[in-house]
């Protein structure tokens, strides 16, 4: 959906966005071959044109953190279809709730397999980094709060740096609530029996009683539900991704009667009251 977006634009917003594409303008190549747009001023226009041109060729080149750049970050989502196939799924535990908790497990989900890297095995800043080689956006349920910022602290050497979809705000968007575990239910996910009950609290305890006990069964648990989080992410944000883009965005295509073109229909998004609770995990 990112070559149909123009709130990258001064003064378009949401509602600009949506009379832009009433016009007939559906994407940036329509926006840079219009000569004029009825609600777009000439000046705003002639502006605006440089910023699309940029932004189209920077999709082109496949240029994810530029791009970005371009777009507000509230508005990231919108890159998820076109770089798909080079997301990374992440979800991280942590010894406690604060950014400067020690990071215990890293799961790195991606179309090329799935990595799950361990405190005191094979966690450190290079096998992170290579885990995240060739990432253009990262996919996390609150990761732009709480996992991304601890990462940070904990690596400073590695880049993350990557566009973000992140699904804690975007599935509010859509009219979901709560946490990650809700959100699995209602979208008819399951888990294993082992890992059913566990959830972010337990995966602290779980860690402690691998350190203090050396019990090999609860660090495996502990693995194992955070390699669930992560893969799990994969398919709620495709989910989400096309709720965003219909229900949220409101881009959803009718025929005109001369069937040659394509236009938008609105669909009034569902209010969403977004919290502050960092560790809606």
């Amino acid at each position: 959906m990112i070559e149909h977006t123009f709130q990258m634009l001064p003064s378009v917003g949401a509602k600009k966005e949506m009379k832009i594409w009433e016009q007939g303008i559906l994407d940036w190549d329509d926006f840079l071959s219009a000569e004029s747009i009825p609600c777009v001023k000439p000046a705003l226009k002639e502006r605006a044109d440089p910023i699309v041109m940029q932004a189209s060729e920077l999709l082109d080149d496949g240029d994810a953190v530029s791009l970005a750049d371009l777009i507000p970050k509230s508005e990231h989502w919108r890159m998820f279809d076109r770089f798909k196939d080079n997301a990374t799924y992440l979800d991280i535990e942590t010894d406690g709730l604060s950014r400067d908790a020690l990071v215990t497990v890293v799961t790195v989900h991606r179309k090329d397999g799935t990595y799950t890297l361990t405190e005191g095995f094979d966690l450190d800043a290079e096998s992170l980094a290579d885990a995240l080689e060739g990432t253009k956006m990262l996919v996390t349920f609150n990761g732009s709060c709480f996992d991304v910022p601890v990462l940070r602290t904990s690596f400073p050497q590695v880049d993350l740096d990557y566009p973000q979809f992140d699904l804690r705000f975007a599935s509010r968007k859509v009219g979901y609530k709560g946490g990650l575990k809700p959100l699995e239910i209602e979208l008819g996910i399951q888990r294993d029996d082992e890992i059913e009950g566990v959830d972010g609290a337990m995966a602290v305890h779980l860690w402690h009683q691998w350190k203090r006990r050396s019990d090999e069964d609860a660090l495996n648990i502990l693995q194992e539900y955070n390699r669930a989080d992560t893969i799990n992410l994969e398919y709620i944000a495709d989910v989400i991704y096309g709720k965003l883009v219909t229900d949220h965005a409101g881009y959803r295509w009718r025929p005109l009667t001369h069937g040659a073109r394509h236009l938008p229909r609105r669909v009034q998004p569902q209010e969403c009251q977004e919290h502050p609770d960092h560790f809606a995990h």
